[in-house]
């Protein structure tokens, strides 16, 4: 058994697919509402969340796991997390609408090429962008936590922008302007990965999904084709340990996706991809961070949530590369009761 490690040491290690101290656990958003539940603190009248990158300005950065109640850092100690970051994502075509007082995206704005001619993307090579950053690691290196940011590679503005059936029909019917639109996204991810490399964050997480519960977006012929060498742009500029973030099965892709030189793959969705296999065919070389079912967070009892935990750890801890959490994130209609058992059950069984 390795000595005591801090929270960083730990999720550093595991992500180099070694052995920690114990099982580290990581979420990259948790809803305010069950924060505040999980804090002891009330929702103040008229309170409603929204879904993480909505907002009107042309980049969106700002603190995970943070509000005008809690900082980050207390959240994060609340719930026993070994990490904890900032997020950067560039103004996309979407349309947010609420449902049951939560604001999400649906649908897209980006249908033509004058669509995406109209599209001004702010300079990604402007200093002042990254001032909070700064500001946000120097409040926060000292904390024994793991530090990260996360971003888009550039699909999911794409895929976002336009909609879903625009995309889709777009592959095949106007693929230039698929290719254009990769290429403007993905060049200002480019560079903005390179600024963000050079700070002091122990790893980045990008985050695009690609793929349904049952298969990809896109057969892999088009994936090789359309994303992955716009993908590749982005992570020559690389210089941190990375996760990358897709719901869905992801195994049509696997093969290509390892080829960028990811460190960890996210969230391991249940139903859609097979914790045992994945362990046993890549355990060696890449880090699988999540797995617990976020539907059983939300319908489950406290106690299903620990077997959960309980298999999860037995499978893929042996020998390091494993990072507990959620198959997703802690949404705005999990159970606190369950999301406090998910934190008991890692220290419990890690």
């Amino acid at each position: 058994m390795p000595s005591a490690m801090t929270s960083r040491q730990r999720l550093l290690t595991a992500l180099r697919c070694q052995p920690p101290d114990r099982v580290p656990f990581l979420e990259s958003v948790v809803d305010e509402g069950v924060a505040l539940a999980l804090l002891g603190k009330t929702p103040p009248p008229g309170f409603k969340t929204s879904e993480l990158g909505s907002g009107e300005s042309p980049v969106l950065t700002g603190a995970l796991l943070e509000s005008q109640h809690y900082t980050p850092l207390e959240l994060a100690e609340a719930m026993q997390l070994d990490a904890f970051g900032m997020y950067c994502f560039v103004k996309h075509g979407g349309v947010s609408r609420e449902v049951d007082g939560h604001s999400m995206i649906a649908g897209g704005t980006i249908k033509t090429r004058a669509d995406l001619n109209a599209i001004r993307l702010p300079d990604p090579d402007d200093e002042a962008l990254y001032e909070p950053f700064r500001q946000f690691i120097a409040r926060y290196r000292d904390s024994g936590k793991a530090l990260f940011c996360f971003l888009n590679i550039g699909s999911d503005p794409v895929i976002l922008g336009m909609g879903f059936e625009t995309f889709a029909a777009a592959v095949y019917d106007d693929r230039p302007l698929l290719e254009d639109l990769f290429a403007l996204y993905t060049g200002w991810y480019a560079r903005a990965a390179a600024h963000l490399s050079a700070l002091d964050f122990d790893f980045l997480w990008f985050g695009d999904d690609i793929a349904f519960k049952t298969q990809p977006y896109v057969s892999p012929r088009v994936f090789r084709q359309l994303f992955l060498p716009h993908y590749r742009k982005v992570i020559e500029n690389v210089r941190k340990p990375w996760i990358f973030h897709s719901d869905g099965n992801l195994l049509p892709l696997l093969d290509d996706l390892l080829s960028l030189g990811l460190n960890g793959l996210h969230p391991i969705e249940p139903d859609a991809m097979d914790l045992a296999w994945l362990k046993q065919r890549y355990g060696q070389s890449l880090c699988l961070v999540g797995h617990v079912s976020v539907d059983t967070l939300c319908r489950g009892t406290p106690q299903e949530v620990d077997d959960l935990v309980r298999r999860a750890i037995e499978i893929a801890a042996p020998g390091g590369g494993y990072i507990a959490g959620s198959s997703n994130s802690i949404p705005y209609y999990a159970d606190p009761r369950n999301v406090r058992a998910l934190s008991e059950a890692i220290r419990k069984y890690g």
